[in-house]
């Protein structure tokens, strides 16, 4: 059963447009600036200086109270911003006393009404001297939503973040150095094939992954997102004809800057050739065993380039709560589309270090979990190839001479701890483009004179041999 509350979030758009509208510093910077030119011109020079000042307070003035008001709205109350239609069908949605209650916490916080909320708080006896009984309809009584401060507020529990699957896409939402990069480590450990791309050449992945970064001018990113594009989509066509088989991510961190290269870009079509690329992921790849995560700061749907509806149904949602945590109940309502209790909120804000998933589709849900620190051997992105639309790609080699397999293999056991079978440290460990590539039986060759020298050792499972670092057992 879930244990959350629903609100639409077309509700908390529309408040926030009102907010906007009601405290637009650009108004006060524009009649300072204004101001100052006319009295400087006509009177003074200081005249006209005290006048830009004012204009320019007011502005400051307006820009907190429009911040007020947009936390407040990220927190649930609505119903303070709206006109008099859309207080009316607000109350239908979400039942009289809902209306009453966010009124009332809304002037208790010294917020700025509406003048249709204004007369309704009058009314209601929350503002002045009541005028006259509330105009707007009754809510029936059995379709009345919860109120967010129910008495019987279920907890945010804990559970382990695990990936579904039947669902196994996710969003990693947060801030710059909140802990997004750490939880897709966590996430994906002990997955042999991971591909990732970034815009940041700082960033870095697990040994075995394949990481790339879009590096240099705009019009170079664009050829190298071109490249990159017809070298996974080859990937992902040998997974849905069925020749590959075992499972695979694609993960594209900072989304959205990676969309604005695309939409940026002078290549023909990249754009909608990246955006396919993500619903084919989105859409078929559960069915395929090819996995498809976007890492991204940002708390609604549409700089993504994903229609919401799509998201909420394949993807899980991963939070991490470290220092901007209120980001993270705006992505619940905004993109979830779902009203958290009092309670749960108080619960999210005070714990700190923590990553919540959140589960859309049939049952909503929310759950609090603490990822560890990753602790296996990371390595620097690859800088993309361009594609020169005549070549077919390669994949980029490294810069630097690779390690010697053995080492490969001992780092790779050493970061994981827990035992592998030859094939997931040949999946990990070598790579497609090896010339030549070490097959499984000589890998588990190389295995049995590891073991001999003491470096790690092998354990039997029935009629499968697993192999681990020596010491990390």
């Amino acid at each position: 059963m879930s244990n959350l509350v629903k609100t639409h979030p077309l509700w908390i758009d529309t408040a926030e447009d009102a907010a906007e509208g009601m405290h637009n510093p650009k108004l006060y910077i524009g009649g300072g600036l204004a101001g100052g030119l006319v009295l400087g011109s006509l009177l003074n020079p200081l005249t006209g200086l005290a006048a830009l000042a004012y204009g320019l307070y007011l502005a400051w003035d307006a820009n907190e109270r429009n911040s007020d008001q947009i936390e407040a709205v990220s927190e649930g109350l609505i119903a303070h911003l709206l006109d008099k239609k859309q207080l009316r069908n607000y109350q239908a949605d979400v039942g009289a006393d809902q209306v009453q209650a966010e009124l009332a916490q809304a002037i208790a916080r010294e917020l700025r009404l509406s003048d249709e909320a204004e007369t309704l708080a009058k009314s209601l006896g929350l503002l002045g001297k009541p005028k006259a009984q509330p105009q707007l309809p009754p809510k029936p009584l059995e379709a009345a939503s919860p109120s967010p401060s129910s008495a019987d507020a279920a907890p945010v529990p804990f559970a382990s973040i695990q990936l579904d699957p039947d669902c196994p896409h996710f969003l990693l939402l947060a801030g710059s150095r909140e802990g997004k990069s750490n939880a897709l480590r966590c996430l994906l450990d002990g997955h042999a094939r991971v591909n990732y791309v970034s815009t940041k050449a700082t960033d870095q992945v697990p040994a075995h992954w394949e990481g790339y970064v879009l590096w240099g001018t705009p019009e170079e990113k664009g050829k190298q997102l071109q490249w990159l594009l017809t070298y996974w989509g080859a990937k992902l066509a040998a997974h849905a004809e069925g020749t590959d088989t075992e499972p695979e991510w694609f993960v594209f961190d900072e989304a959205i800057q990676i969309r604005t290269y695309a939409k940026r870009s002078k290549v023909k079509g990249l754009a909608d050739a990246l955006a396919g690329l993500q619903v084919e992921i989105a859409t078929q790849g559960a069915a395929i065993a090819a996995y498809g995560v976007l890492l991204a700061q940002t708390k609604n749907a549409g700089p993504l380039g994903i229609d919401l509806d799509l998201l909420q149904q394949n993807f899980r949602m991963v939070l991490p709560l470290k220092s901007k945590r209120r980001l993270a109940l705006s992505v619940i309502e905004k993109m979830g589309g779902l009203r958290l209790t009092t309670e749960q909120r108080e619960d999210i804000l005070s714990n700190p270090n923590r990553y919540l998933q959140l589960w859309l589709g049939e049952d909503e849900d929310i759950y609090h979990d603490v990822l560890p620190k990753f602790q296996g051997t990371l390595k620097p992105l690859i800088k993309c190839l361009i594609e020169d639309g005549t070549s077919a790609p390669q994949q980029p080699q490294e810069t630097t001479e690779p390690k010697p397999l053995g080492v490969r293999i001992l780092d790779y056991l050493k970061g994981h701890g827990e035992a592998k079978t030859a094939r997931e440290i040949r999946n990990s460990c070598t790579r497609p483009t090896d010339n030549p590539r070490a097959s499984t039986d000589e890998v588990k060759d190389l295995l049995g004179l590891m073991i001999s020298e003491g470096q790690i050792q092998r354990w039997d499972e029935g009629s499968t041999e697993r192999y681990q670092a020596t010491g990390t057992a």
